[in-house]
């Protein structure tokens, strides 16, 4: 059971190709068209050959007439006169007696059963006169010579048992003269043409067969050729070229094909650059990028995505992503507005603020594929805008609180103040304080403006910092001494020679002592170190002041941030001391940094390259 289902399923697996298969197909027409061309030939014979039968019979009949012999005989009977007739023509009559001729003589002016004047020559008695004359009466060519005319048409008759004949009638007015051919001779000819048509048809269809399948090869193997290419093109190898071995239908295909997987190789190509632009393009841009499909599937997500996101991978949907993030927005809200609108929100997720677009695309018939959102992490940028406005807020506070001073102060002296010397004194002094402070702000906020827009002159040239540093403590010993508070300088390391401004390198340490002065109460110690560290030369400045809490230390380098901005105003401090040397030993390619614990003071430390390192950078 087993091998017969194997056997079986052989079988209709090999017609399943044959029917499948072009070169069977071409076999099998040239096959068709073989058994047709002998059908048609055997058809052609077969009627060629009966018309040839038939035509030699009717033109021996005709033949024979012509020597007919007919005399007429008043006084004798009709049986007579036919008897006469057949005896006066018995050379001509015994060619159509036999076993596939006949012939009879027919009374045609009497066709009654019971007078009818008949001679048969298979039948010499009257016995089968009544059948014989109904049978007649059946035949055309008998009819057709009743009626006076030769009846001489090509019909193929049967008798009452099915016997196959040709006839022929003639007549003289008197009788009819019928002849009959029977088929039985014929039959066996065109029998025996048979079996050597069959034998033929075999033969031609063999032939047919392998000629068939040789010259379908020389058809189907370039074809399967160009397919195997092709199978392979589709697999990615587009330096499948075939041969061109011709100049006809077949070798015009293969010369399609190979400039098709040309042309298929350079638009490849060009796609394949394309699209790795595009990748690279959102894989290292700074906006994240998601795209949903029209079911709302992520197909594509870039990197920066899922970092402003903070997640692994993008294994969500868009109705997940909004409902994640309370965002009131759909795949349906968004095909309703117009195809060129674009949609706008802003989200926070990991202390971040992130701006969201979202667009559709479409295909070239304007149809949408699809959303794509572009995510922007505004943080940084908010963040700036909100010290813009307090930028503007401080600078407005700080200006308007010495012009009210200055101008109430101005106003009492016009009242009358100034005749009275000390309030006017006094007065004036407050005035000019403030001014000072004005001046001093103004100068700063210029100072900031040229560093910000890189306009600054930097008088570059080499110098000691030992020596700088050493200037600074001296100038601001005064102040420290005014305060009862210990001013000390070190040397760890002698860094040598700097290349940078002396100027702004000697208003970055008096700054930094400065502050350390004010925030120090009295009896407490100051000290100034200069030093070599991992390469780069160092200003320690560290005090035993107040100190700066954690949450003010972050902020401390922010313009016009103030860890005590009351006492920091007494002090005549503008809040921009330290965003400008900030500024100063960055475009010195230095550091500034500043640890602190509250009420154990703070460390301040310059980091500046020295001018060894200058020269072989």
């Amino acid at each position: 059971m087993h091998f017969r289902e194997l056997r079986w399923k052989f079988i209709k697996r090999f017609f399943w190709r044959f029917s499948r298969s072009l070169q069977w197909k071409l076999v099998s027409i040239f096959i068709s068209i073989t058994l047709a061309l002998m059908i048609i030939m055997w058809l052609f014979l077969i009627d060629s050959i009966e018309s040839t039968y038939f035509q030699s019979f009717k033109t021996s009949i005709e033949s024979g007439l012509n020597k007919w012999e007919y005399k007429n005989n008043p006084s004798a009977g009709k049986e007579q006169v036919t008897e006469d007739l057949v005896n006066r023509n018995s050379a001509i009559l015994i060619f159509y007696a036999g076993e596939d001729r006949t012939y009879a003589i027919v009374d045609s002016d009497n066709l009654e059963p019971e007078d009818i004047v008949f001679y048969d020559s298979r039948y010499k008695d009257n016995n089968r006169r009544s059948a014989y004359l109904e049978d007649l009466l059946k035949s055309k060519n008998f009819v057709t010579a009743l009626s006076g005319e030769t009846g001489d048409k090509e019909i193929l008759m049967h008798t009452g048992d099915g016997t196959a004949f040709y006839d022929y009638a003639w007549t003289n007015g008197n009788y009819i003269l019928y002849f009959r051919y029977y088929r039985q001779d014929l039959g066996n000819t065109i029998d025996n043409l048979n079996i050597d048509l069959l034998k033929s048809s075999i033969i031609a269809i063999i032939l047919s067969l392998l000629i068939g399948y040789l010259l379908s090869k020389t058809i189907t193997i370039p074809i399967i050729k160009v397919m195997h290419k092709a199978q392979k093109v589709a697999g990615g190898d587009f330096d499948q070229l075939v041969d061109v071995k011709s100049d006809d239908e077949i070798g015009k295909l293969t010369k399609t094909f190979n400039f098709m997987a040309k042309e298929l190789k350079q638009k490849i190509i060009g796609i394949s650059s394309e699209k790795s632009k595009i990748e690279t393009i959102l894989k290292y841009m700074a906006d994240g990028v998601i795209a949903f499909n029209m079911s709302g599937e992520v197909i594509h997500s870039n990197p920066a995505s899922l970092r402003m996101l903070g997640i692994k991978d993008a294994s969500f949907t868009f109705y997940e992503f909004a409902k994640s993030y309370s965002l009131d927005i759909s795949i349906e809200g968004l095909l309703e507005a117009e195809s060129s609108t674009t949609r706008e929100t802003n989200i926070r997720t990991m202390n971040k603020i992130i701006k969201i677009y979202f667009a559709l695309f479409t295909d070239e018939e304007n149809k949408a594929e699809g959303i794509i959102i572009v995510l922007q992490d505004i943080t940084e940028q908010q963040r700036l805008e909100e010290m813009r406005k307090e930028f503007v807020a401080n600078v407005s506070h700080e200006l308007r609180t010495p012009l009210t001073s200055i101008k109430s102060y101005a106003e009492t002296l016009l009242d009358g103040e100034y005749k009275n010397g000390e309030i006017a004194e006094k007065f004036l002094g407050v005035i000019n304080s403030e001014a000072d402070r004005m001046t001093r702000l103004v100068k700063d906020l210029l100072q900031l403006s040229s560093l910000d827009n890189q306009k600054v002159h930097w008088n570059m040239k080499n110098i000691k910092l030992i020596e700088i540093v050493k200037n600074c403590v001296n100038k601001m010993s005064i102040d420290a001494k005014n305060k009862e508070q210990s001013l000390e300088f070190f040397v760890e390391e002698d860094p040598g020679e700097l290349y940078a401004d002396r100027d702004r390198i000697e208003q970055v340490v008096i700054n930094i002592i400065s502050n350390a002065i004010k925030y120090t109460p009295a009896k407490g110690i100051i000290t100034v170190s200069v030093g070599v560290n991992e390469n780069m030369a160092f200003i320690k400045v560290a005090d035993t002041g107040i100190g700066i809490s954690q949450e003010d230390l972050k902020r401390v380098f922010e313009r016009f941030y103030r860890v005590d901005k009351a006492r920091s105003r007494e002090m005549g401090g503008t809040g921009l001391g330290l965003a400008i040397a900030k500024e100063i030993v960055e475009a010195h390619g230095g550091t500034i940094s500043i640890s602190s614990e509250l009420g154990a003071g703070t460390v301040v430390v310059v980091n500046l390259k020295m001018l060894y390192e200058v020269r072989h950078e």
